[in-house]
């Protein structure tokens, strides 16, 4: 008996979209992390996450569905560069969260408002080290708000990690229309 995908539970019911940047930038970011670690004297909490940027999370059992909807939402984005450029600074509350800016946001904006909604407040980046404390903050950021940083990377795909025994694994890669 053959059964449809379109009615079959799929065993992965959380994923995450995301776009993931090339090997040198990861490296770049896993050495920032590093640093961050070394200069506030102790591990935080997303010191071993993998560089990214976030677009968005989806929680159900027909993850094909959502699947299909961001490929038909991105055939018609071309490839495009996303350059990055310097540290910054996000502040929630006492706490803040230092990352990667992207200078090109709107390309990312895009996707993302094609994907979800219009959200004035997102803010394309790649998390360097997130909600420090504000005394952790102020043992790093002295000595990495300086930091010349610049690279740039060909966005070509949209990234689906699925969670697995609390960790996210890749799952597939959704290319952008040519």
């Amino acid at each position: 008996m053959k059964t449809s995908i379109a009615t079959t539970k799929s065993p992965v019911q959380e994923l995450f979209f995301i776009i993931s940047p090339p090997p040198h930038i990861l490296s770049d970011v896993f050495v920032l992390k590093d640093d961050v670690h070394y200069l506030i004297g102790h591990e935080f909490s997303d010191r071993y996450s993998t560089a990214h940027i976030s677009l968005f999370k989806y929680q159900d059992e027909h993850v094909n569905d959502i699947i299909r909807h961001v490929e038909v939402k991105v055939a018609n984005i071309k490839p495009f560069n996303i350059f990055i450029k310097d540290l910054s600074v996000f502040y929630h509350g006492s706490e803040r969260t230092i990352v990667l800016d992207i200078v090109n946001k709107y390309p990312v904006r895009d996707i993302f408002e094609k994907l979800i909604k219009e959200d004035a407040n997102y803010t394309p980046h790649i998390t360097v080290a997130k909600k420090l404390s504000a005394e952790d903050f102020l043992k790093a950021w002295p000595y990495l708000k300086d930091l010349p940083y610049s690279q740039h990377f060909l966005c070509d795909r949209i990234t689906v990690l699925a969670r697995a025994e609390n960790r996210w694994i890749h799952y597939r890669d959704i290319l952008l229309g040519e």
